[in-house]
């Protein structure tokens, strides 16, 4: 029981991370970038053949919080919103269905309140979003850390089923699809290596 508890509080922290990436980079990012808090948080609990990647990431420790920022600002608006063609879509119903707010979206925003996740009517970005969906995916983990150490097996067996629905479905195409867009394509040392941990990550799903 204890790993399985390990186990599902580590996915929580590692999708929280990769939500912090896709969204657009805020002083916190830059901040954890230049501490070398972003790296510690995923060292202890990416697999082994992971940690090559990330260990690119230490060309930030120390450095200026406000040029991070901005190298950072300026990668992630040209790959998502101004590269023609775009680099990547950060969208689900873009990469599936060539749009936004299609089918998909509505779906996806369906299992979240199922799981008792409610969007904030001041919530920005779209809910099929990358980043929501990670954020979603981290409050499935962090569910079923709490059924286990609650010993609720009904709903703990209900998110490891929704995770696994989320990755199949929605999640993990788009992820990979992304990885594989800018893990060759980006500017910065950051978005290469997120990219490269896409492609790890989802490739089997």
């Amino acid at each position: 029981m204890n790993d399985l508890i390990k186990e599902e509080t580590s996915k929580a922290i590692l999708y929280n991370s990769l939500a912090q990436a896709f969204n657009y980079p805020d002083d916190v990012l830059a901040s954890d970038l230049a501490s070398g808090q972003f790296l510690k948080a995923l060292e202890g609990i990416i697999s082994q053949g992971a940690q090559q990647i990330i260990k690119a990431l230490s060309v930030y420790s120390g450095g200026s919080r406000d040029q991070i920022l901005l190298d950072l600002e300026r990668d992630y608006t040209w790959m998502f919103f101004a590269s023609k063609p775009r680099i990547a879509y950060l969208f689900g119903s873009v990469y599936g269905e060539g749009k936004l707010y299609q089918e998909s979206t509505f779906e996806i925003t369906r299992l979240y309140y199922e799981t008792g996740l409610k969007l904030e009517e001041s919530f920005k970005l779209p809910p099929d979003h990358i980043a929501v969906e990670l954020e979603f995916m981290a409050y499935l983990a962090f569910n079923e850390q709490e059924a286990i150490q609650g010993g609720n097996r009904e709903n703990a067996e209900y998110a490891v089923e929704m995770q696994e629905k989320v990755l199949k479905d929605y999640l993990g195409p788009l992820a990979l699809n992304v990885g594989e867009r800018i893990a060759d394509k980006a500017k910065t040392v950051f978005y290469r290596a997120m990219g490269e941990l896409l492609k790890v990550l989802f490739g089997n799903h």
